[in-house]
């Protein structure tokens, strides 16, 4: 006769499976409370689906950040996978500490605990935003680098601009010198030329006498270029050579300042702000791709916010004041036994405190009579002697 409640009470309430305690547990409800609660399953079951959504999220999320900074795949993955339980471990203390008094929520905590969850859903929209617009942020990024890599050089060359023209100056005045001589020099030789095939001045052809002053100018001309050319020549290589050492020691500031340009979580963020700032459509859908994560963040919360107050509130509101109760009635009750407890343990002490000095004063009074006995029997025996034995035997070791 009593196996058939039995069975009716496991087809009212049967014993949910796995995953569905899975997604309670997610929801951080009690299942041992809620498996008997025939109106709420289902609702919870859906808070924890909102929890599993947003905890696969969070983990995606924070795996595709760690990957544009760490190149460890097994890494990412431990991060990912650790980040994400935090976010779940919040998600499911924010639901947890959601509590209502008398029917009305304390709207203090929740804005709290929305605010939060707001915060949280703002960090983690970042990353999954940069991997929607992945292949626009790569080309951003690479104008975004030439840009500042021809800024670097701007400001180098401005850096350099005293020295590099003092320089360039002093070269330009020394190969001046040397072209302007080497042009004379030239002079010299065509007119020499020119006298010796007719076309010149006297208009004699053959070596005469004006064509050998001119061969002569020319040769002494020649002679001074090669001294010279002999002369500046070391200046000119000094200031070459200054002026190539400025250009190889900025291509090499230039190669490190370009390294430090990498494809990080920054540089994308950055890239991913100058594309909204110069695309208006952009930004627009920007916006909401991050109040669409934002809000699936917070969709946990708010699912457990808007749920009615029903009958597993109702249980565990009871259940919970029921433990407190019993808790309140434990104390007291060990309080009143440690009263009771110190009440006989002063009425005991004194029991034997009394047994004691009557037994010790019953032993006094008997080796008294014996000292007395003995005085009156020593006729010869000092009062002082007696009445000291009295006082050792009355006040021992005090004396």
């Amino acid at each position: 006769m009593t196996t058939v409640p039995d069975k009716k009470m496991n087809s009212e309430n049967p014993e949910p499976d796995a995953i569905t305690k899975f997604l309670w547990w997610l929801a951080a409800a009690d299942s041992s409370i809620l498996k008997e609660c025939r109106t709420e399953k289902e609702r919870y079951r859906i808070i924890g689906i909102a929890v599993f959504v947003t905890w696969m999220f969070a983990t995606i999320a924070w795996g595709y950040f760690f990957s544009t900074i760490v190149n460890d795949d097994l890494i990412i993955l431990a991060l990912a996978l650790f980040f994400g339980f935090a976010i779940l471990s919040i998600d499911r203390t924010l639901i947890a500490a959601m509590t209502r008094s008398n029917g009305n929520t304390k709207w203090l905590p929740v804005i709290f605990r929305l605010v939060l969850a707001i915060t949280i859903g703002l960090f983690i929209s970042q990353p999954v935003v940069l991997m929607l617009f992945k292949k626009d942020i790569t080309a951003q990024l690479e104008i975004s680098k030439q840009d500042k890599i021809d800024a670097y050089k701007a400001s180098l060359v401005k850096q350099n601009a005293s020295q590099l023209t003092t320089l360039t100056r002093d070269l330009e005045k020394l190969n001046k010198q040397l072209s302007q001589k080497e042009a004379d020099t030239k002079g010299y030789k065509d007119g020499y030329l020119a006298e010796t095939d007719g076309t010149g001045g006297s208009g004699r052809i053959g070596e005469q006498a004006v064509a050998r002053a001119k061969k002569s100018a020319w040769l002494s001309s020649e002679e001074e270029l090669a001294t010279l050319r002999k002369q500046l020549a070391p200046d000119q290589e000094a200031l070459q050579s200054q002026l190539a050492n400025m250009r190889t020691a900025d291509s090499l500031k230039v190669l490190a300042y370009t390294e430090t340009l990498t494809d990080g979580f920054l540089a994308q963020t950055e890239a991913l702000h100058e594309l909204t700032a110069s695309h208006p459509p952009l930004q627009q859908r920007y916006r909401l791709i991050v109040f669409i994560i934002t809000l699936i963040e917070i969709m946990p919360l708010l699912s457990k916010l808007l749920m009615p107050r029903g009958e597993y509130d109702e249980r565990l509101a009871a259940a919970t004041q029921e433990a407190v109760t019993a808790s309140q009635m434990e104390v007291e009750k060990g309080k009143e036994l440690m009263e009771y407890y110190k009440e006989r343990a002063v009425s005991a002490d004194r029991e034997l405190m009394d047994y004691l000095f009557e037994e010790s004063n019953a032993i006094r009074r008997e080796r008294a009579a014996d000292m007395v006995n003995q005085w009156r029997n020593n006729a010869h025996s000092p009062i002082k002697e007696f009445w000291l034995q009295a006082k050792r035997l009355f006040l021992g070791r005090m004396m």
